[in-house]
């Protein structure tokens, strides 16, 4: 537990500050030991981030994004560049704070560093919002004097990040816009194009041709039982969704997205030098090799990344390094591993893998883009296939009727 005391010493100054006990007896010991008389002795509550996330939760304020942390980190990085302390740079960001959640939490961490905690302590209360890493990486520059440098790199890795999602993002976003109007363009034809069809030939005692009947008939079958269907639909979507939570299917799913045959090319360098980019910018700021695989570990979903992990930590213990393993994993693009023997032996294993998953990260960025080019037209194709099928199954026999009548 904390204990946040004010104590009076000897020479009769009076101090305030932040301690660990097991309990308030074992924290005016404490405070003996160090000569001091404790006035008062409140709990610290542990759960600070947690209660600040329900409030807002519970008031609809906007949520922490992505980018609102990249802000507050390039503002800290530009402040302690220019000789502003970390304490007071954050006490400056806080007060400047717009989106009344993160004010909050900075409010509250600002409140802990002036009660005597290090940066990187009081922030652990809101690792939901900062992440295990980007504490870990602040914690490792106060151990060396180098905050404004790890700031930086962590306001470029953030940034990255950001920047990928969006293209990402922005290359998917037409195919699926296609197959949104190629689903209402499907909607439109069963159940007002082809009703009107199917009168008009009713209207002419003329039978239609079997595959014409066969269009007919199952687009009169989906209009009738279009509460059963919406049902069925439904339940399945729950059912597999229920399915996709469980280990097995997001063991399939990870195993799926890493070595299928058609994504593959784009996923394992994307996925890969996210990962890389991540580890070496923990390195650079300090961070031990073994905190950086446990926290990487921490912050991936993949499961055969975690197994991964799991490995590289068991050679790292017994004293082989990280090389042999990423040349085994069959998920890590060729030649990353052989770039992580040379970058152990010369020592810069930090610089390498930075350098190593920004190219990754811009091959698997190229490989989504030139997929998203593939599948563009494919859509397009198929939907002017079916659109041309019910055409010419529908006026083909029209037109041929309209000739027999008029002969």
């Amino acid at each position: 537990m904390h204990f946040h005391y004010t104590a009076k010493a000897a020479a009769g100054d009076i101090l305030t500050g932040l301690l660990e006990a097991q309990s308030t007896t074992e924290a005016r010991q404490q405070l003996r030991q160090q000569g001091l008389f404790a006035l008062t002795l409140v709990e610290q509550s542990h759960n600070i981030g947690t209660a600040i996330a329900r409030k807002h939760s519970l008031f609809g304020s906007t949520r922490i994004t992505k980018f609102d942390v990249l802000m507050f980190t390039s503002q800290l990085a530009i402040m302690t560049r220019s000789g502003i302390d970390l304490a007071e740079a954050l006490q400056n960001v806080a007060r400047q704070c717009r989106k009344p959640a993160l004010k909050d939490a900075l409010d509250a961490i600002y409140a802990s560093v002036a009660d005597g905690q290090t940066p990187s302590e009081a922030m652990k209360e809101f690792s939901h919002i900062f992440g295990d890493a980007y504490i870990s990486s602040i914690a490792a520059g106060e151990a060396s004097g180098r905050v404004p440098e790890v700031l930086n790199r962590l306001a470029t890795l953030i940034r990255n990040e950001i920047r990928l999602k969006t293209t990402i993002r922005s290359v998917m976003a037409y195919p699926v816009i296609i197959m949104l109007v190629a689903s209402v363009v499907i909607g439109a034809l069963v159940f007002f194009v082809l009703p009107q069809f199917s009168q008009v030939f009713e209207d002419m005692g003329a039978p239609a041709p079997p595959f014409t009947q066969f269009l007919l008939d199952s687009a009169k079958a989906i209009r009738e039982n279009v509460v059963l269907l919406a049902g069925l639909t439904f339940v399945a979507l729950i059912g597999g969704v229920q399915y996709a939570r469980s280990p097995s299917a997001r063991r399939l799913r990870d195993r799926w997205i890493l070595n299928a045959a058609l994504i593959k090319n784009a996923t394992q360098p994307l996925m890969t030098g996210r990962t890389f980019r991540l580890m070496g910018t923990m390195l650079q700021n300090g961070v031990p090799l073994l905190d950086t695989i446990r926290l990487c570990r921490s912050s991936v979903q993949n499961v055969l990344f975690r197994q991964l992990f799991d490995k590289l930590e068991c050679d790292v213990l017994d004293g082989r390094g990280i090389a042999t393993a990423l040349n085994l994993c069959e998920f890590i693009p060729p030649g990353a591993g052989e770039m992580m023997s040379t970058a152990e032996r010369t020592g810069k294993l930090g610089t390498v893998m930075e350098t190593v998953g920004e190219f990754y990260e811009d091959d698997g960025d190229r490989q989504i883009r030139e997929m998203a080019r593939l599948i563009e037209p494919i859509i397009i194709v198929m939907l002017g296939m079916i659109v041309a099928t019910v055409v010419i199954s529908i006026m083909v026999p029209l037109l041929d009727f309209s000739t027999l009548s008029s002969q």
